[in-house]
């Protein structure tokens, strides 16, 4: 018998939820988000040590309002403690908790470094390939429609943490009402100029 692959791959099931990395989350058709970056907004407890995330698949993303930063990085991971590591690489692919994140674990180590930040104003798109590890340290109000490229079932999202800081597995998703969170996306929308 072949083994069994434990890996969950269910997707965020609310419309609007937010996001442990400082935005709401807006499901919408043909697989597009809308996603609202607000000053007010709160993160997971581990933000300031683990802004760093890939994705497992590549998306389009268009910025609708303010500027989006964009700052990817070059990473060399390993299952093992590799020599000068900065971060430790913390994996996704546990059940989705009764708080809407997925359990996550420590699954090795990575040396981290920086490329230059990237800066799209309104009107702008960018594009970002499947596990290509970034951040966006946006500040103010921003809102981006990304969408959905190519997708991977064979690997889970990571994110990286700095070592010697414990993940944060408690950021409540729903912690700000839906009406609430729908009020931010209309205020931010009509930020706009």
């Amino acid at each position: 018998m072949g083994a069994v692959d434990l890996r969950d791959f269910t997707p965020t099931r609310e419309v609007i939820s937010l996001h442990g990395l400082g935005f709401i989350q807006v499901k919408l058709g043909g697989k597009q988000r809308l996603h609202v970056w607000h000053p007010d907004l709160p993160r997971r407890a581990c933000y300031d040590h683990s802004p760093i995330h890939n994705h497992r698949f590549a998306f389009r993303s268009t910025v609708l309002v303010g500027v989006q930063v964009n700052r990817r990085y070059s990473v060399q991971e390993s299952e093992l403690v590799l020599p000068g590591a900065t971060h430790d690489l913390i994996s996704h692919d546990g059940p989705r908790s009764p708080l809407g994140g997925r359990l996550s674990y420590v699954a090795g180590t990575a040396v981290v470094r920086p490329f230059d930040d990237e800066h799209y104003m309104a009107g702008c798109i960018y594009e970002m390939p499947i596990a290509q590890y970034h951040e966006t340290p946006n500040s103010g109000i921003v809102v981006t429609l990304i969408k959905k490229l190519e997708e991977s079932k064979s690997f889970h999202a990571s994110s990286l943490i700095e070592r010697g800081h414990t993940f944060d597995q408690d950021f409540d998703r729903f912690q700000i009402p839906p009406f609430r969170l729908w009020e931010i996306v209309v205020d931010a929308l009509g930020s706009a100029e």
